[in-house]
């Protein structure tokens, strides 16, 4: 038999692929259990039923919240079947994610959500889309990819639980958060160009993937990601105002893949286009 889920990205502590069963397959009332902790997007619209709770419907205005080992079963609602998009997290991830939202969710860290399903609101949905797609095209670097990813299911968790609020950050660990965000700046601007992933960072600064990336955005106002991409188009300022510079030697050396990612790039986040900013650095620098 074929698959029924197709993995399009897979991390050292995320994955996110998409699942598919017609109502016909044998295994469409029941799958078997889950492999992951995950959140799931549905497509079409399908009876679940968690092991020892009551039946819900999942549609595209709801996301369902899965345990690693979760046992549920499937019915029928139209002749589309099961089709959805899901995203799944490390265990040590889903418990640190759950643990800010239910003090309770370190007494079973083999089931750290307590929720079946949250409401996906349009945004949320949106959001997931674009970044299913990204991935789906291989548009973002593994950075980026497990940041956006552990970001999803976080924002799903909470949304279980009716709030967005984390517990307040004790006194104390306030300036273990600042030396963080400080240690994880120096290691972004040493090795701009390094093709990091969020798990490799935070293990060199000893901390875990979700931790940095809240600890970071709390504490500069940006994710890891914008950060070096920003980062790196104000370096590109200084490259191109050399004389002679090749771009597609600029480009490799502030980490972008190529000529044509650093254009794209530049083009979406400021108007224009490194020759344009070059043409306009040197003119400004002559009437200066």
């Amino acid at each position: 038999m074929r698959p029924l889920d197709r993995v399009i990205y897979k991390g050292a502590v995320a994955q996110v692929g998409s699942f598919s069963c017609a109502v016909n397959d044998p295994r469409f009332h029941d799958s078997g259990p889950t492999e992951n902790h995950l959140v799931v997007f549905p497509r079409s619209g399908v009876w679940i039923r968690h092991a020892g709770s009551r039946a819900f419907v999942a549609d595209p205005h709801i996301v369902t919240i899965y345990n690693r080992g979760q046992e549920y079963t499937r019915g029928s609602l139209s002749s589309e079947g099961d089709r959805c998009d899901w995203f799944a997290v490390a265990p040590e991830v889903a418990l640190e994610i759950a643990r800010g939202f239910d003090t309770r969710a370190g007494d079973s860290p083999e089931r750290p959500f307590a929720r079946e399903f949250a409401v996906c609101t349009a945004s949320l949905y949106l959001r997931q889309r674009r970044l299913y797609l990204c991935l789906r095209r291989g548009d973002v670097d593994a950075l980026e990819a497990e940041e956006r990813i552990i970001r999803l299911v976080a924002d799903v968790i909470a949304s279980a639980h009716g709030t967005r609020r984390w517990r307040k950050t004790p006194n104390e660990t306030r300036e273990a958060h600042r030396d963080l965000v400080e240690r994880a700046r120096a290691q972004i601007v040493s090795q701009i160009a390094r093709h990091d992933s969020v798990s490799s960072l935070a293990s060199r600064l000893g901390t875990s993937p979700f931790h940095l990336c809240r600890v970071f955005r709390a504490g500069t106002g940006m994710t890891l990601h914008e950060y070096r991409l920003e980062l790196r188009l104000r370096m590109l300022l200084e490259r191109l105002a050399e004389p002679h510079a090749q771009l597609s030697r600029i480009a490799m050396e502030l980490g972008f893949s190529s000529h044509s990612h650093l254009t794209g790039t530049l083009r979406l986040r400021a108007g224009t286009t490194p020759s344009a900013l070059r043409h306009a650095l040197e003119t400004s620098d002559a009437t200066a």
